[in-house]
């Protein structure tokens, strides 16, 4: 459980560019901006399972399943804003069989997918079920709507299981090994995390109050911020990254005068007992000059990966640097080496980008430019292999 050792790599993973989605109101196209008026708190996201793609697109309010060669396979759309005949009536290439399910999504954002194909999505509750929760302060509004992989709607869950109560904020949704169902969500004072079972019950929840973080062996003072919480590959754990600051103090004003990062930290919690049984230190990548006048040898301030999920036995994070290039790095939690790959994000591609990491290590991004909106993926899979630049 130490500190872990710092590799760096010039291996270049492969980007294969699958397919592209045009902006507008079709089926086969998205909305990546806010509509005039809105609360400006629509999200769009993806993940990937079998090499099917799930999109929840909530400026357009509709869910799509996407082969890896860019074909429609379904639509769950909200009639208010979409049409769903266009795809009924088989107008896009490719097999017939599509299938396009009416439902009044309000605002679609996190999604998973089982190994059944269920998708689940989150999506903002009516106004008459929301609970304003005075003891935390929080708006419990959402919940995780289920569809089987034909698109039908299933029931709903809520903290408590099926139909229960509305979540907070909803960070992510995650589905295990076991199709056991992930919620992780945010109030004013803490992280809640609620872990289902396939049918919809309830085997336990956790909350992580802010002032409760892990602290680091010999706290000194330190302050304590939670970057990023995901389900460990297990399905039986979570994974939290928190990073470690210390407030500088004037020696002669004794005024606060800046932060200076301490360090970063994985913390393995299990789910059940919500007790932390291992921890991985982060090393810096490296030092981001963003900040920095190298003429007057100002200081320089480290980059920090932030966690992007797990898979197998490696932890994936992702670091954009102050010249805008990105990189992924691979933490083994074993021998706790970690080794950094740049991948090929454009500039142009930064204008919206969303990333999804498989269990197997495939990880894939949405990427939209002022034209396009373009979806990728880099086999990290086949890392080590002699065949990592195969085609798909």
């Amino acid at each position: 459980m130490g500190a872990c050792s710092r590799d760096t790599s010039t291996t270049t993973i492969p980007r294969q560019q699958l397919f592209t989605l045009g902006y507008g109101p079709a089926e086969d196209q998205i909305n990546l901006f806010q509509v005039e008026g809105s609360d400006g708190s629509q999200k769009t996201r993806m993940t990937m399972r079998d090499g099917v793609f799930y999109i929840s697109n909530g400026p357009a309010g509709k869910v799509l399943r996407v082969s890896s060669y860019g074909d429609i396979l379904s639509i769950i759309y909200d009639p208010s804003r979409n049409s769903g005949q266009a795809i009924k009536q088989g107008k896009f290439g490719g097999s017939s069989g599509r299938v396009a399910t009416a439902w009044p999504l309000s605002a679609p954002g996190e999604i998973a997918v089982d190994s059944k194909g269920s998708i689940y999505v989150e999506d903002r509750m009516p106004k008459d079920r929301w609970v304003n929760d005075q003891a935390s302060g929080s708006l419990f509004d959402n919940a995780v709507l289920r569809f089987d992989k034909d698109g039908n709607f299933r029931d709903y869950l809520g903290q408590e299981g099926v139909g229960g109560t509305p979540f907070p904020y909803i960070l992510g949704i995650y589905t295990t090994a076991s199709d056991d169902v992930v919620v992780i969500s945010l109030m004013q004072d803490s992280w809640l995390i609620h872990w289902f079972e396939p049918s919809g019950s309830l085997r336990n929840s956790l909350k992580i109050p802010r002032d409760a973080l892990p602290r680091l062996p010999g706290d000194d003072g330190f302050l304590a911020s939670l970057v990023k919480i995901v389900p460990d590959a297990t399905g039986t754990a979570v994974i939290l990254q928190v990073d470690y600051s210390r407030e500088i103090v004037d020696p002669q004003t004794k005024s606060r005068s800046g932060i200076d990062y301490a360090g970063s930290w994985l913390y393995r919690m299990d789910l059940v007992k919500g007790t932390v049984t291992d921890r991985w230190e982060i090393p810096p990548l490296e030092e981001s000059a963003s900040s920095a006048d190298q003429s007057t040898g100002a200081a320089r301030y480290p980059l920090v990966p932030e966690l992007l999920g797990a898979a197998g036995d490696r932890f994936f994070f992702v670091s954009i640097d102050d010249k805008s290039r990105t990189s992924i790095a691979i933490l083994n939690r074993t021998n706790k080496g970690m080794e950094r790959y740049p991948i090929d994000i454009g500039t142009d591609e930064l204008f919206f980008n969303t990333m999804s990491l498989s269990a197997d290590g495939v990880i894939s991004a949405l990427l939209g430019t002022k034209y396009e909106a373009r979806v990728v993926w880099w086999r990290f899979d086949r890392l080590g292999r002699q065949d990592v630049g195969a085609q798909r």
